[in-house]
């Protein structure tokens, strides 16, 4: 599976879910068949506002299935 593949697959399933996001999305870490795949908030850019936390939302993307899950954060 490419990287574009990969970030595709993320992409749409932050849409899906109605999730703001910043593209294009990078790809981090990778563990077993999962590769992690990080987007921006939009808030996070804009320097009128003070704090998000988390600055971005991150899901798994298994390569073998194409499955996409949920990261959580503190």
């Amino acid at each position: 599976m490419t990287k574009n593949e990969i970030l595709q697959l993320a992409k749409n399933y932050m849409n899906n879910r109605n999730v703001d996001i910043v593209l294009p999305g990078e790809i981090g870490e990778k563990n077993g068949d999962r590769i992690e795949v990080v987007f921006l908030v939009p808030d996070a850019l804009d320097p009128n506002v003070a704090i998000i936390c988390p600055q971005d939302n991150r899901v798994w993307v298994n390569v073998k299935t194409k499955e996409v899950t949920w990261i959580e954060q503190m």
